[in-house]
């Protein structure tokens, strides 16, 4: 795919190549690698508006970006269904590092749903209207990441793209797929086209990029101004790199081994190695004879015993 840099206001992203947010995956230590890999801009993981606003504990966790200048690649998530909230937390001194604040209308999981948040504004288009207009007069550059629809056969995303960009957000991402559907099966190619076609601003496609065709793929089928990569940035980190064209000097093993003592860094050993049982199946997927080393990292309970791990199987 061609890269090429977005205008949000006033401020260039230097690609079109996004880091999706994901929830117990995309914290500090994972984003700074996506980041040297090249990434134009990466989110994230969803954070509560109520939380930040009413200074809920974990938040310092799920917002750092450390001391590297990362918070010029990195945009805020929060979710929430309060207009007013949104606003405060979007104004927040938590916030205030972030000059990009991403509003999620996607998250499928029930416990998010059942509150009226994420996807769920897909049933509200008025109450997810007044949601990014306030969000927008905090003064930061607003973005939207919605899904297709509810339901397989709906198809809500270019009427909700519309209202995003005449509420003043600068930018939509759609994942293409209904909430339903989670994170398997297809993209909606049409459904992402056709919200391209309705907008001006800058339109991000989401869902099923696990290669580079894929990415290629996505764009020539959307006509998309670029893609976020998701799950198949974690079962290729260096996927970003490949799309971007960033020169990377490290091997898997070295890559997984930077990646623990960067995140030992900033949580501890102990629960630096508990956290990183949930990258093992993706690091490790498709890897020959690794079975045996898999059991093993899972069981593992510090970093030294992880990278010891990695040093002698690998």
């Amino acid at each position: 795919m061609q890269t090429k840099t977005l205008r949000l206001k006033d401020l260039t992203v230097r690609n079109n190549v996004f880091i999706a947010p994901m929830a117990g995956f995309t914290d500090y230590a994972f984003r700074r690698f996506m980041i040297e890999f090249g990434a134009g801009l990466t989110f994230t993981e969803l954070t509560s508006a109520k939380g930040i606003v009413y200074g809920s504990k974990g938040n310092e966790a799920l917002l750092y970006t450390g001391d590297n200048g990362d918070e010029a690649f990195t945009a805020a998530q929060i979710f929430g269904s309060d207009p007013y909230y949104m606003r405060k937390a979007c104004e927040s001194e938590e916030l205030e590092k972030f000059k990009i604040v991403d509003i999620n209308m996607g998250c499928p999981v029930p416990k998010v749903y059942k509150n009226g948040e994420g996807c769920a504004l897909l049933n509200n288009i008025t109450l997810a209207e007044s949601v990014v207009k306030e969000c927008v007069k905090s003064g930061k550059i607003i973005t939207v990441k919605i899904r297709t629809g509810m339901r397989r056969g709906d198809d809500f995303a270019a009427e909700f793209a519309r209202m995003a960009e005449s509420s003043g957000a600068s930018l939509v991402t759609v994942h293409g797929r209904v909430r339903e559907s989670y994170y398997s099966g297809e993209p909606d190619y049409n459904a992402i086209a056709r919200a391209k076609a309705a907008v001006t601003i800058p339109l991000i496609a989401n869902g099923g990029i696990f290669t580079e065709e894929d990415a290629r793929l996505m764009i020539d089928r959307t006509g998309s101004d670029g893609v976020m990569l998701a799950r198949g940035a974690v079962n290729d980190p260096f996927l970003v790199a490949k799309l971007t064209g960033t020169p990377i000097n490290l091997t898997l093993k070295e890559f997984i081994i930077e990646h623990v003592k960067l995140r030992e860094s900033t949580v501890g050993g102990r629960r630096a190695a508990v956290e990183f049982r949930k990258y093992v199946p993706c690091y490790f997927k498709g890897y020959p004879n690794a079975k045996e080393l898999k059991t093993a990292l899972l069981k593992a309970e510090s970093s030294d015993e992880i990278i010891k791990l990695i040093e002698e199987n690998l």
